[in-house]
């Protein structure tokens, strides 16, 4: 059975798995997040999803969604997963072109033993680590969850058998301590990124000592230089391997130290590799920044026939507040009705994370910023009364992701229509209002200080933070206001009052339909 099959990577780096099929004669193709910018574990992952739906006769269809999917694959055990190449036959396309052809012939034992081969590639891979790993804390859960037996007793046994027990403190144990000390200090999303690259490490160290349960203490410098070999030969930049998997890491050493586990005068293993230096960092930031629009990019993105033309209130409102406040699309998005207020006669917005749904990214980032005029010009002001009648959020038919972040969605639509209007530069996205507001503050002669209490930037100076006090909102509407200002068709950007009321109006009816249909699911189960 050959499944046709494609790896595509989106404009923000993911990759996806792309399955064509057919259903009562129409052809049809659904894609499957991959969860990975990782091009080696990307290719993994899609190979295990076709090996699945071979073991499983799913060729014709799909799982619901990727949930299912993903959860379905991790019970294949290596038995399952040798019979489901035996008749496998792939071709996968790179987002850097060229095809990689994987085919097998069941009567060629040359074939059949290449595609052994590749399963055995496969389970000394990160991620069959990862499951084999999985399979050996998981027999307690296997025994007692039907939906479990899939996987094979005996290859439990054969796992439990072949590992040690070392006293200790486990790298597990301290993973769910780090979670639980810092699930108030980190953002949820930070929190997740810390324990992933933290779990990766953790496995990566049981299969190096052939046991789950290897204490940290134990762990040694050139444990954690071997690991930081194989991120590199896996094609992880050295920014990458030093700013996020062993500072993650580092923060488990660190717990240690806090918690007794680590002497108190020893070097963390993790400290000192110089994968890059300061001036390299410099140039990787300057090189992986984004882009500002420039003045012809401004006049693409808000010409009337391609702006008014977008359906949702977000593709309205959210690039002109980006523009006008250089603000990040996080924070536009979680604002409130009460957050837009008057203060001492002026129209301000205040950004913060008072309400239990906001969150912000540093607290430099929390600040009142007066609404700038040409936003009332537009009818900012009579939008926001218009929201009042939907409860306490501005665009309340936003929903949250695991992260508590509202800004997903709008980011991925704010990314598309770049794409139509052909403002292709990966550099580009809803982030460059940031840099552009900053850079023409910056031009107009605006001073540093003045502009990072303006976009909510960090700026660590004694003078700035100790012996000064911020700019009053007054100031910044006579001063820093009147600089942003950009030759726009304002006269025709008119707030298309019945045309947004009527979007909002059928948003929330379509996020209430969600609600009960969970709900009701929910119930169900």
């Amino acid at each position: 059975m050959k499944i046709a099959c494609r790896i595509q990577q989106s404009r923000h780096g993911v990759y996806y798995y792309r399955h064509q099929f057919s259903a009562q004669g129409i052809r049809r193709e659904r894609r499957i997040s991959l969860k990975t910018k990782n091009p080696a574990i990307a290719k993994e992952k899609s190979l295990l999803i076709s090996a699945m739906m071979i073991a499983n006769k799913t060729g014709e269809r799909m799982y619901d969604n990727e949930r299912e999917i993903l959860k379905k694959i991790e019970l294949l055990n290596q038995k399952e997963l040798e019979e489901a190449f035996r008749n496998l036959e792939i071709v996968i396309t790179p987002p850097s072109g060229g095809n990689i052809s994987i085919k097998a012939d069941p009567n060629n034992p040359a074939d059949i033993q290449a595609m052994l081969q590749a399963s055995k590639d496969f389970w000394a891979s990160e991620i069959g680590q990862s499951m084999k790993l999985n399979m050996v804390q998981s027999e307690r859960a296997i025994s007692e969850s039907p939906a479990l037996n899939t996987i094979s007793n005996s290859a439990i046994k054969t796992a439990i058998a072949e590992t040690q027990i070392v006293a200790g403190t486990p790298l597990p144990d301290l993973i769910e301590k780090f979670a639980t000390r810092k699930k108030d200090t980190l953002a949820p999303k930070t929190l997740y990124e810390y324990r992933k690259h933290q779990q990766f490490f953790s496995d990566w160290i049981a299969t190096r000592k052939n046991t789950p349960h290897f204490p940290i203490k134990n762990i040694t410098r050139q444990d954690v230089s071997d690991f930081i070999d194989e991120l590199l030969q896996k094609g992880l930049s050295n920014q990458t391997v030093q700013l996020k998997y062993l500072s993650a890491v580092t923060g488990l050493f660190e717990l240690a130290k806090n918690s007794g586990l680590w002497e108190a005068e020893a070097t963390f293993p993790t400290y000192g590799h110089k994968l890059f230096t300061k001036a390299t960092a410099k140039k990787v930031k300057e090189k992986n920044s984004w882009k500002p629009f420039t003045a012809e990019d401004l006049l693409i993105i808000f010409n009337p026939s391609n702006y008014l033309n977008q359906q949702n209130p977000t593709d309205f409102w959210l690039p002109l507040l980006g523009l006008y406040t250089g603000g990040r699309i996080s924070e536009l998005c979680q604002l409130l009705i009460h957050d837009i207020k008057q203060i001492d006669s002026v129209w301000a917005i205040s950004i913060s994370d008072e309400d239990e749904c906001q969150r912000l990214k540093t607290p430099a980032a929390k600040r009142t910023i007066p609404v700038h005029p040409n936003l009332i010009k537009i009818g900012f002001l009579d939008f926001v009364k218009d929201m009042k009648e939907f409860g306490g959020m501005l665009f309340p038919y936003l929903t949250p992701n695991r992260f508590g972040n509202f800004s997903e969605t709008p980011s991925e639509r704010f990314g598309k229509y770049l794409d139509v209007l052909g403002i292709s530069d990966a550099k580009k996205v809803f982030h460059s209002f940031r840099s552009t507001s900053n850079n023409m503050l910056k031009q107009n002669g605006i001073p540093e200080e003045t502009r990072c209490q303006f976009i909510g930037h960090e700026h660590e100076t004694t003078n700035s933070k100790v012996y000064s006090s911020e700019h009053s909102v007054t100031y910044l509407l006579e001063h820093v206001a009147p600089k942003l200002s950009f030759e726009l068709p304002f006269t025709e950007l008119i707030y298309p009052r019945q045309l947004i009321l009527d979007g909002t109006r059928q948003k929330l009816r379509l996020k209430e339909k969600r609600q009960n249909n969970k709900l009701a699911k929910a119930k169900l189960n």
